[in-house]
């Protein structure tokens, strides 16, 4: 998963177990935080998990039965089945969003994409990051059939099965900084550039390795 582009946000992320440093488990992750678009050059970093606790109070400060926000700086490795933590559970602290940041899964999955004249595109059906030295990216925006076969295989345990179709289609990436900013109200993600040029970007782009 070290590739530009080659972590999927809902198969590789959303969902997936959180475990302590001993591997105890403290819960599944339901979202991701990160900076909004302008706030920092190139693609913004993930800041915040959001995580649904398997007990009531898995960490000092998460109020009970609610979700509990780590600093992403808690996390030690992106492993197959989990994401492992630094610390025990017991010693995690929480981190409360900020106002500068957006939520993936509420602010950018199946959120309509719109053009700089506000022509509409297509909704989102995953996110593409890159991990490389302790961080995860933002690197595009997936609106193809493909990614909405990854979603499609992970959600029914049928990726295996869908891989040999997954592999020849062309990823049809949106890149972040093609983004202006989000309109949580509207639904929309507004591009700096015109449909024809995000159409002509999407063809030149190579298939990301995974």
């Amino acid at each position: 998963m070290a590739s530009r582009g080659g972590v999927s946000f809902y198969r590789d992320l959303l969902y997936k177990q959180v475990v302590d440093c001993d591997g105890h488990p403290v819960g599944a992750v339901l979202d991701l935080a990160a900076e909004l678009p302008g706030a920092a050059s190139g693609h913004p970093a993930v800041q915040r998990l959001v995580v649904r606790p398997h007990r009531p109070r898995p960490a000092a400060g998460a109020p009970a039965g609610r979700y509990l926000v780590l600093a992403w700086e808690a996390v030690e490795a992106l492993e197959p089945r989990c994401i492992r933590l630094r610390q025990t559970r017991t010693e995690l602290a929480a981190s409360p969003l900020e106002a500068g940041q957006i939520l993936l899964r509420k602010h950018i999955m199946d959120q309509q994409v719109v053009d700089c004249s506000g022509l509409k595109l297509q909704r989102v059906n995953d996110i593409a990051m890159d991990f490389a030295d302790g961080a995860l990216h933002l690197w595009g925006m997936d609106t193809g059939m493909r990614g909405f076969l990854t979603r499609l295989g992970s959600r029914w345990g049928l990726f295996g099965l869908l891989r040999p179709l997954h592999e020849r289609l062309h990823q049809h990436l949106i890149h972040w900084d093609f983004v202006e900013r989000i309109e949580p109200a509207r639904g929309h993600i507004r591009l700096r550039l015109s449909r024809d040029e995000v159409r002509s970007a999407i063809r030149r782009a190579p298939a990301p390795t995974e």
